[in-house]
């Protein structure tokens, strides 16, 4: 293999890496720390009539500049497998979350 097509392999193959192992949510907010703390409790309750409120709760808080656009959306996402009764990846996605901050 040539030297050119070595870096191109080896790009490739990190790029696949970070895509399988995921990448992490990063640094957050102290809001959307919160609100997926919320998310958490609610989805191990498994608690459906709360979700309305903290999508409610998320809305607000993105018109106020507490949390960002791409925070919103990542909490949204988790809002919506909660929605779709996948309780389980909705508390795995917030604990993920969560613990990103403290690693």
């Amino acid at each position: 293999m040539k030297p050119a097509s070595q870096t191109w392999c080896r790009g490739i193959c990190f790029l696949l890496a970070g895509l399988l192992l995921g990448c992490g949510y990063g640094a957050v907010s102290e809001r959307t720390y919160e609100v997926a703390q919320a998310l958490c409790n609610i989805s191990n309750r498994q608690q459906a009539e709360k979700l309305p409120q903290v999508r409610k709760l998320i809305e607000e808080s993105l018109e106020q500049q507490l949390l960002s656009q791409r925070e919103a959306d990542w909490l949204n996402e988790i809002v919506e497998d909660a929605n779709r009764g996948n309780w389980e990846v909705a508390e795995r996605k917030s604990r993920r979350m969560l613990q990103d901050q403290v690693q």
